[in-house]
């Protein structure tokens, strides 16, 4: 463990003590140096929970002691994509836990305008509402419709979070693929159609549930190979949702004509864009389950084994840390 100096905040800004903070798979590309927006050095950690330890004198919306999370991109608000609202597209783009500190810590300081009270929710659910928003951002830009069918490769973390949210969202049918049984199990649990290991998913198979191919198809794996065959499952007219985090260098062949010839769309959605408020509906009303995604907390003085286990444990899901534990 190392030592660093409690953030001091400015007149609009909220100091929050964490409860819990989990790991991305951002953090692992940060620590291993290959995200290409970190500032180094940095304290990780943008996924988190807390309590407000002290709010700067201008601050008006929030006390100490409420429970809180916090959006950890903080755009300038003044440049032109700002201006077009495109806040994760800001030239002047800060985030905490990248190009600020993080909450690996016990204090991170935060804008009262990135700052959102969690009501009674668990710090270890609230700290995965920012991967819930940037879910609720990628739906907003798919544009799914009512009754469209679903193929998302990957049941991690996040395939998890977007096959829950696109059901409730009006898809007819989502089919889950993953390489883990014991993943797509948990799929099933929670609402899949249908779950397939990676291995058998066949054309023949493909035709028989989708006889000219998905509406949707997303990648929830960062995988390039993945990205590459998921062109294959479109329907004229259908949308490849590129969502998984690969390395920047990584390349993904593909037929132009065929993009052409079948009116394909291939759609990015980079982290989020304002959707913490409806993140946190969607979790109050009960149309998502964040518990389940949850698979290892441990305590912050077990850093190095945390990080371990989220690139390496074949039994995780979501990793966090809780702060304050000893």
């Amino acid at each position: 463990m190392l030592e660093v100096q409690e953030p001091e905040i400015g007149p609009h800004e909220v100091l929050i003590e964490v409860k819990n903070a989990g790991i991305c798979g951002t953090d692992l590309h940060i620590w291993h140096g290959s995200y290409a927006l970190a500032k180094y050095p940095v304290v990780l950690g943008h996924e988190f929970s807390g309590v407000v330890a002290a709010v700067g004198r201008e601050v008006k919306g929030f006390q100490v002691g409420e429970r809180v999370t916090a959006d950890p991109n903080l755009p300038c608000y003044s440049c032109i994509f700002c201006q077009r609202r495109q806040f994760n597209q800001c030239l002047n783009l800060e985030v905490l836990g990248v190009t600020r500190q993080g909450a690996f810590s016990r204090y991170v300081a935060a804008p009262e305008s990135a700052v959102y009270p969690i009501g009674d929710l668990s710090f270890a659910e609230a700290a995965l509402l920012e991967p819930l928003a940037c879910v609720v951002w990628g739906l907003k830009q798919v544009q799914l419709q009512a009754g469209d069918t679903m193929l998302i490769f990957g049941a991690g973390p996040m395939g998890i979070l977007m096959m829950q949210a696109v059901l409730r969202a009006g898809a007819a049918s989502v089919v889950m693929v993953d390489k883990e049984a014991w993943r797509l199990n948990l799929a099933r649990q929670l609402g899949a159609t249908m779950t397939f290991a990676a291995d058998a998913l066949t054309p023949d198979v493909v035709h028989d549930l989708a006889p000219y191919g998905f509406d949707v198809v997303a990648d929830a794996t960062g995988v390039p190979k993945v990205i590459e065959q998921a062109f294959t499952y479109l329907r004229p007219g259908g949308k490849l949702w590129v969502f998984g985090v690969t390395s920047e260098g990584a390349r993904v062949p593909f037929a132009p004509y065929e993009v052409f010839r079948k009116d394909l769309h291939i759609i990015g959605s980079f982290a989020l864009n304002k959707t913490f408020y409806e993140a946190i509906n969607l979790v109050h009303g009960g149309a998502i389950k964040l518990a389940p995604v949850i698979s290892h907390i441990l305590p912050l003085r077990e850093f190095w084994q945390g990080l371990k286990v989220a690139e390496h444990d074949p039994a995780r899901m979501k990793v966090q840390f809780a702060v304050d534990a000893t």
